[in-house]
């Protein structure tokens, strides 16, 4: 079981409503978006991984760790 945001867009591609579940896998979560959704993008993540979304959707770069310069 992995827990899972689900992410339901505008059509300006902002996020309308977020929610979070658990599911038994990546397609029982994109299935579920599916009903919550209706006919309206959305995205649904696993942690910081995008496992389903609208092409474009903005990529989240992380900060990396301060490292010492050499």
């Amino acid at each position: 079981m992995e827990t899972y945001e689900i992410r339901i867009l505008h059509d300006d591609g902002k996020t309308a409503l977020v929610t979070a579940a658990i599911h038994l896998n990546d397609n029982s979560a994109i299935r579920s978006a599916r009903k919550i959704a209706h006919a309206r993008k959305f995205e649904v993540w696993r942690g910081m991984n995008c496992v389903y979304g609208t092409a474009g959707a903005p990529v989240i770069n992380l900060p990396t760790r301060n490292r010492p310069e050499a």
